[in-house]
């Protein structure tokens, strides 16, 4: 079985270099570090569909909020500019403490985005936090409640490993218990001072290797990094690296 191509979210590079005014330079990262695909872009879809033409790079999917998915045209004309066809959404209509009807009250909309972009042919991705594991409806947590009322065939999940972990769960044990329920992955690792390239932290990548070949409906595996203390340039190569040198992938 083949595993997901892998790509790199672009969030990493937040702060430190502009995608619209040096798009080069981070592409030519991208593609130098061995990566597929990106998730995020520049504002100019043509002009950046180009740029990742040119250099055997594609455009593995874009990231929104739920406020936004009330017009999903944009979304998609911005998807189809680029190439691209995979949206992941974060959050809900607010965010916090959050409570069971605040899940109830989203999980409809989602479901409408969700099928609005599945006619565009878009597949829709729910990323979630930590917060979506708290206990919020006597037993329940959030993620549970996402899990029994979304539509399975207008939204799956982007299960982020470091996120399942910062909730509570075994991140190797929950990709297996949703394997179905998956349609999009986030590699990302922590250590007790924050985000870290990964390899370097708390997360354990051999147990998730083991099992990632079971994910069948993972499209991609995008390694994201909110922040980093080193160039993001080395940043993710480091991280690339780290899969290639480990477990050859």
């Amino acid at each position: 079985m083949a595993l997901p191509p892998v790509g790199a979210q672009l969030i990493v590079f937040g702060g430190k270099y502009d995608i619209n005014t040096q798009t080069d330079v981070i592409l030519d990262s991208i593609a130098r570090a061995g990566y597929a695909a990106v998730e995020g872009g520049a504002r100019d879809a043509a002009l950046y569909k180009q740029k990742l033409d040119e250099r055997g790079l594609v455009y593995g999917g874009s990231h929104t909020g739920l406020r936004a998915l009330q017009d999903v045209t944009p979304l998609v004309e911005y998807l189809r500019g680029v190439g691209g066809s995979d949206l992941c959404n974060s959050g809900l209509l607010r965010w916090g403490d959050l409570t069971a009807e605040d899940y109830r009250q989203a999980i409809p909309l989602l479901n409408e985005a969700g099928r609005k972009l599945r006619d565009e042919g878009v597949r829709f991705h729910y990323h979630h936090h930590d917060f979506e594991f708290k206990k919020v409806d006597g037993g329940k947590s959030g993620m549970d409640l996402l899990m029994e009322g979304l539509d399975p065939e207008a939204v799956d999940f982007c299960i982020d490993v470091a996120w399942v972990q910062k909730g509570g769960e075994d991140p190797a044990q929950y990709l297996v218990r949703h394997k179905d329920r998956i349609g999009y992955l986030h590699f990302k690792d922590f250590n007790d001072a924050g985000w870290i390239e990964l390899g370097q932290g708390k997360v354990d990548f051999a147990a998730i290797m083991q099992v990632l070949p079971d994910i069948t409906g993972a499209r991609w595996v995008m390694i994201e990094q909110d922040s980093t203390a080193i160039d993001p340039v080395d940043s993710v190569a480091i991280s690339r690296r780290y899969l290639k040198d480990t477990f050859g992938y």
